[in-house]
């Protein structure tokens, strides 16, 4: 008996879209070509000018590693009167390969959300992420307590979640209609409540010097920031990320530390930023003579950064001094990429405070997954806690199956409450 091949999407299109899909995918193909053998000789002239090191080589025996990981709901059901998400968090604990958390029933937990349909979307999912990434933080300090680990990993960096915090830290939940925003019994009235609490558990998991962070998405152009520090003209920039860069350049068993490129005390967010804000910085210091244009650019780059991370993560009105300090722990944390393998590209990896880099490599080089050249306990419990994008839609449906069961409600209006916000499809 054989099992049918899934029907591809552009097989689901009229003859009519699928030749012309495939004529524009030619086409592309041709502007990518030269694109890439224009970034080839630029990557020729960077690699002289790098440093890589090579990544201390130990077995990794004898290390026990907790690993935390969280997931949410990749899109929010949306019905007629509710927005509902879900998220979920679990860690795992590794004595060189045994797993030794199995039997604990506290190493997995799981929460929802839920909003009405008139207020902003971007909000909840905003909302939804920042609680995920609190119950990180907190199962990740248990973790460690409990289990007296030697390395900690977390998914993504210290501060990752302070993106877009700006745009909740005012709003009270329930002038958005979200109810009941608890956690381990404190109520939260306002967004600001949630990310001082995310805060002051990522400084002392970032404090505690057993902590990494794996980053799997990165945004970072530090490396052009600093191409463009060099030469002050876009042409000679590779208008990639850092890791992309990076890939086509280090060895397996190499890693690459920004400490080794950037001068002056600044760090990889200044220079990415420099890159970021680079129309803006031009007109700051195009009538400057050469030698005062670098400090002048950091200089401004460094004030709007401290507007920014300000802005996300403290209250109105702080004294300036915990402003400082926010500002500080966000610019501090330090990042390398390593490549532990040859089929996947480098790994971004930001250290805690207190963690050595030849130490926390050399541990991670013993654990690595090959094909994805991440830690494997990160790989094990990312497939363990990952939520199907449909589960927040049968979340819901099991939430109206037990409202129809209500006696005292009307079951038409549940059926109301609850029909799909758009009947043609579905969500």
């Amino acid at each position: 008996m054989f099992e049918s091949a899934e029907e591809s999407a552009f097989s689901k299109l009229p003859t009519k879209l699928q030749g012309e899909f495939f004529e524009l995918a030619a086409a592309a193909a041709l502007k990518i070509s030269k694109m890439l053998r224009e970034e080839g000789s630029k990557l020729g002239k960077l690699k002289g000018l790098l440093i890589f090191r090579k990544i201390p080589v130990e077995t990794g025996e004898g290390l026990r590693v907790g690993v935390v990981d969280g997931s949410s709901s990749p899109r929010l059901s949306e019905r007629l009167g509710f927005r509902i998400g879900v998220y979920a968090a679990s860690y795992m604990v590794f004595d060189d390969d045994e797993v030794i958390s199995d039997d604990d029933d506290e190493s997995m937990e799981a929460g929802y959300i839920m909003s009405p349909q008139t207020g902003s979307s971007l909000h909840t999912k905003k909302i939804l992420s920042l609680l995920c990434t609190l119950l990180e933080r907190d199962l990740a300090l248990k973790c460690m307590e409990r289990y007296d680990v030697d390395l900690m990993l977390i998914d993504g960096s210290f501060y990752g979640f302070r993106t877009r915090c700006s745009e909740i830290k005012e709003k009270r939940f329930s002038d958005l209609g979200i109810e009941g925003v608890e956690f381990r019994g404190r109520r939260m009235e306002r967004g600001i409540d949630l990310i001082k609490d995310i805060y002051d558990k990522t400084v002392a998991l970032k404090h505690s010097g057993k902590a990494i962070g794996v980053i799997k998405r990165i945004r970072t152009t530090a490396i052009d920031g600093w191409i463009l520090s060099r030469s002050w003209s876009l042409e000679n920039t590779l208008n990639r990320n850092d890791r992309a860069i990076l890939r086509a350049l280090m060895k397996t068993g190499e890693y690459f530390d920004y400490a080794d490129l950037l001068e002056g005390g600044w760090g990889y967010l200044h220079f990415s930023s420099l890159r970021g804000w680079f129309n803006y910085v031009l007109k700051v210091i195009r009538d400057l003579p050469e030698g005062k244009k670098l400090e002048k650019a950091l200089e401004y780059v460094d004030k709007k950064l401290y507007l920014q991370i300000v802005t996300d993560l403290c209250p109105e009105g702080c004294p300036r001094e915990f402003a400082d300090e926010a500002f500080r722990e966000v610019i501090g944390a330090k990042r390398i990429y390593a490549r532990f393998s040859p089929y996947a590209p480098p790994t971004c990896i930001e250290l805690g405070d207190e963690v050595d880099v030849g130490w926390s490599l050399s541990c991670l080089g013993g654990i690595t997954n090959p094909v994805t050249g991440l830690p494997f306990p990160l790989d094990l419990v990312d497939e363990n806690i990952s939520i199907d994008r449909r589960l927040a839609s049968e979340f819901a449906d099991e939430v109206e199956s037990r409202l129809l069961q209500t006696p005292e409600l009307d079951a038409d209006d549940v059926y109301g409450e609850f029909e799909s916000i758009n009947p043609q499809k579905e969500e």
